[in-house]
């Protein structure tokens, strides 16, 4: 973990962009003109690959244009595909190169080295609808939402001039508490995997939603906002960061009213946890094993939604959760858990 990880309140770093790679798949292809280089790993490609099996036409959405632009992002790929010949799409699913992917209509999601991946498949008409809804200011919530990369012309749009801002860009806030805390947290999480700055504006936005506590009667909905949120939030922004927003009034005020847990004791025991098992989990996993794991063994309801399941970081952090309660049952552990 790097000494000087910014926390949750305070704003990031500058977007750097990356070496440009030269790749001989079909969508990796070098931006022509923009503020910067768009670059593909190995395993990035192999997922473009994928998709040029079935169709010709895409669009690369949102963070992860910002992503591509930097070479060690943590974002990961969102992809909209148009597809004209859904029993092809059904054929290359079948024989798709990924492990543990997950299926909802017609988009697929899956992990890669860490990076959350996801591929919305849609008819033209959808596709097209997809794309004009993303220009539609009353529709995102982040500038950078509605970015969009053609890989084949090789052109970018950006409606809302998230490039040329240089910082992130609020477009959209949310009246509610749970939801605006949500849109904090996403932002924070885009902004450090992209290396953006936060930005003047968003940080103080974001200082003063958090610096109030929960009414106890909103306790309930402001901790679940947070925990749906955490294990993206824990990958994207990093462990400092969690530690930052649960020493804040709101966090701290939400878990304790819905939970019974004080923040420095959920901060200790992940750190004791963290110190039994090393990296052999992730810190989104062992977070959502402290804070849920008394949690989950009494009553589910309004914690653990099957939409999540779409959320790759969630989906990962959940699984692992649970095989952290199965190691602490063991005989070497059970003193432990």
């Amino acid at each position: 973990m790097d000494s000087d990880r910014r926390t949750f309140l305070r704003v990031g770093s500058v977007l750097v962009c990356g070496s440009f790679f030269r790749p001989q798949a079909l969508f990796a292809l070098e931006m022509e003109k923009g503020p910067g280089v768009l670059s593909f790993d190995a395993a990035e490609l192999k997922l473009l690959d994928f998709v040029s099996s079935y169709s010709s036409v895409a669009r690369i959405m949102g963070a992860s244009v910002l992503g591509r632009m930097q070479p060690d992002s943590a974002c990961g790929l969102h992809v909209l595909v148009q597809v004209a010949d859904f029993p092809r799409l059904a054929d290359a699913i079948s024989r798709a190169p990924f492990k543990n992917i997950y299926s909802k209509g017609n988009a697929i999601s899956f992990s890669s080295l860490g990076s959350a991946d996801m591929i919305e498949n849609l008819s033209p008409d959808d596709f097209a609808a997809r794309l004009a809804e993303v220009g539609a200011k009353d529709k995102i919530v982040f500038a950078h939402d509605a970015i969009s990369y053609d890989p084949i012309a090789k052109t970018l749009e950006d409606p809302f001039g998230a490039l040329n801002a240089g910082e992130l860009k609020l477009i959209h806030i949310p009246t509610k508490t749970p939801a605006a805390l949500e849109v904090a947290m996403r932002g924070t999480a885009d902004a450090r995997a992209a290396r953006l700055p936060e930005g003047e504006s968003f940080a103080k936005w974001k200082a003063q939603l958090v610096k109030s506590e929960a009414h106890p009667k909103a306790a309930q909905p402001v901790a679940t906002a947070f925990v749906r949120k955490l294990p993206m939030f824990a990958a994207l922004a990093g462990t400092e960061d969690v530690k930052s927003a649960l020493g804040t009034p709101l966090i701290s005020s939400a878990i304790k009213g819905a939970l019974g847990l004080k923040s420095r004791s959920v901060i200790g025991e992940f750190d004791r946890v963290r110190a039994i098992f090393g990296q052999s989990y992730s810190d989104g996993a062992v977070w959502l094993y402290v804070i849920l794991g008394k949690q989950v063994k009494k009553d589910t309801r309004g914690w653990i939604d099957p939409n999540l399941s779409e959320d790759v970081h969630w989906r990962d952090a959940r699984t692992n959760a649970c095989q952290i309660e199965e190691a602490f049952q063991s005989p070497e552990l059970k003193s432990q858990a």
